[in-house]
């Protein structure tokens, strides 16, 4: 993706966990950090040379906003879900890792998730869920048929590898096509592999996205995915039905 702001197109899936900071903590659900930035928050193996993970401080005028759509992300999952999966949500300005600036990425039990006060508040709600996804896909991986997912795909297509080896072949953009969509792909990013396919969708079905729906009506492979996704989610928790990801959409 082309952008100021690569959203979402790395994500660091190291199962290092971060040390902790001081903050507020969200009822039953992870403590959540607007004001630290400093290499505390990542986990020792991002500090390499390598990696060399860093972060700006969030701006005061987006510390509220802030607070509020994460708080509305949050909203969306049973407390046991959180407390089980997630320990923290750091807020940070700027978010960069190899050189590469990222909208959001996520450790062991942590979301990382940067406002510059560019993008839209769905846009960086849609980043947690996404970056959410991966790390209970990665803690639950047997709650997803992947099998089945990878029969979709058509017989000789292969992932790319990684978001790496996405946005080298310039096939990082996450606008939807109809062409990818029509093979099993909501855009060119979910071919960085079977993980960025998943969260594509799952971050699109917790925004309720109606371009991810009227891709279900229309192209019976993402429909697939999509009910897999919804499988892969209710067997987290009984509060994920088919009719509950619908209201979502509707706003209900």
């Amino acid at each position: 993706m082309k952008h100021t702001l690569l959203i979402c197109l790395l994500c660091l899936n190291f199962i290092a966990a971060p040390a902790p900071a001081k903050d507020g903590n969200q009822g039953n659900g992870p403590v959540v950090s607007f004001d630290a930035a400093g290499p505390e928050i990542f986990p020792q193996s991002w500090l390499t040379p390598k990696v060399n993970a860093q972060a700006t401080t969030l701006a005061p005028a987006q510390r509220e906003r802030s607070q509020a759509l994460v708080a509305r992300a949050l909203a969306k999952y049973p407390a046991v879900v959180l407390r089980t999966h997630l320990q923290r949500v750091y807020v940070v300005g700027g978010l960069a890792y190899s050189g590469v600036p990222t909208g959001g990425t996520n450790s062991r039990n942590a979301v990382y998730l940067a406002n510059s006060g560019k993008a839209a508040d769905a846009a960086l709600e849609g980043i947690f869920h996404a970056e959410f996804s991966s790390i209970l896909l990665r803690n639950l991986p047997q709650h997803l048929d992947t099998k089945l997912w990878l029969e979709i795909n058509p017989p000789d297509f292969r992932y790319l590898g990684s978001g790496v080896h996405a946005i080298k072949e310039q096939k990082a953009s996450r606008r939807l096509d109809a062409a990818m969509q029509k093979a099993g792909f909501l855009h060119s990013y979910a071919q960085a592999s079977q993980e960025e396919d998943f969260n594509s969708i799952a971050s699109r079905l917790l925004m309720g996205d109606e371009g991810l729906w009227s891709a279900m009506a229309q192209f019976p492979k993402i429909k697939e995915k999509t009910l897999l996704v919804m499988a892969f989610y209710g067997r987290l928790h009984p509060q994920f039905t088919q009719s509950w990801f619908e209201a979502l959409r509707t706003g209900r």
